[in-house]
């Protein structure tokens, strides 16, 4: 997979990866009913989810508007 050159496309891709990390992860433990399992969904997979969610919405917010020059 490769990463595109536009950097919000880039920035995008990251979130995008770190939430399908937060999400695999959280179904992983899904699966195993013991505590340490427990503080692995809410430490590992909520931070990845976490840092997902901050990423878009630092995307979103940090875009710039492309310079219009004026002709006259």
């Amino acid at each position: 997979m490769s990463l595109s050159a536009n950097p919000l496309e880039r920035r995008l891709q990251l979130s995008g990866i770190l939430l399908i990390l937060g999400l695999l992860i959280e179904a992983i433990c899904l699966f195993r009913a013991r505590p340490l399992s427990f503080l692995a969904f809410l430490a590992v997979g909520g931070t990845f989810l976490f840092l997902g969610l901050v990423v878009y919405l630092l995307s979103l917010v940090s875009v710039r508007p492309t310079s219009r020059r004026s002709d006259s």
